[in-house]
C-alpha cells in the first residue's frame, strides 16, 4: 500500500529535540489550531507534531493520529500518556481495506500531511480520504521535504488535491519543505 515507508526505528530520529530548531511544531501549527478543534495528523509516526496539536486543541479538542505502523502509534501513545494527552489523542492504524476513515467523515477542522504523501502510492485516494475527513471549510497543511521530493512530484500531488476539490489558500514557507495550505470548500 505504501512506498518507501520510513522504518519504525527511524521514528526516534524524527522526534529528536534538535528537529524543533529546524521545524518548530508550535510555530508551524499555532496559526491554525484553536481549543476545541478536531485535527488529524496523517502519517503521525511517533508524534513529532501530534503532541503539540493536542496541546493546541486542549481538553475540549481531539487529535486523530493516523499511521500504518503499529510500533509508531504505540510509541506515540506512550509519549501522549507521559505528557497527559492520552484523552485528547486517538490513534488509528491504517488497514489494507477500503473506507479506513468512514468514522471520521466530515469530522476534522484541520489536517496535517507533513512529509508523508510521497510514501503513498495512491496519492489521489489519499487526498480524497483527507477531503472526506475534513469539514466544509476545513484546512489541510500539506508539506513535503524539498530535498527528497522534487518540485514536479510535489506539483503532481497538489494537482490530485485540486482535482479532489481542495482550493489553494496560500503557499507557506516552512524550512526544508515545499508547503501549501489547502481548504475544503
Amino acid at each position: 500500500m505504501w512506498l518507501r515507508v520510513c522504518p519504525w526505528w527511524l521514528g526516534y530520529f524524527l522526534i529528536c529535540p534538535y528537529r524543533k530548531k529546524l521545524q518548530d511544531p508550535e510555530a508551524i501549527l499555532s496559526p491554525y489550531l484553536k481549543p476545541g478543534m478536531k485535527a488529524v495528523d496523517f502519517g503521525s509516526a511517533m508524534g513529532f507534531f501530534s503532541l503539540t496539536m493536542a496541546k493546541l486543541v486542549g481538553d475540549s479538542g481531539k487529535v486523530y493520529c493516523i499511521d500504518i505502523q503499529k510500533r509508531m502509534l504505540s510509541r506515540l501513545m506512550k509519549r501522549a500518556t507521559k505528557s497527559g494527552f492520552e484523552k485528547i489523542i486517538e490513534t488509528k492504524l491504517v488497514e489494507k481495506k477500503e473506507n479506513n476513515f468512514v468514522d471520521l467523515k466530515n469530522t476534522a477542522d484541520f489536517a496535517l500531511l507533513f512529509a508523508v504523501a510521497h510514501e503513498v502510492p495512491d496519492r489521489e485516494m489519499l487526498f480524497k480520504d483527507l477531503y472526506n475527513i475534513l469539514k466544509s471549510g476545513g484546512i489541510l497543511l500539506f508539506s513535503e521535504p524539498s530535498d527528497h521530493v522534487k518540485k514536479e512530484a510535489f506539483e503532481k500531488s497538489l494537482s490530485f488535491a485540486m482535482k479532489t476539490g481542495f482550493s489553494q489558500k496560500e503557499e507557506l514557507t516552512i524550512k526544508g519543505g515545499r508547503s501549501v495550505l489547502l481548504e475544503k470548500k
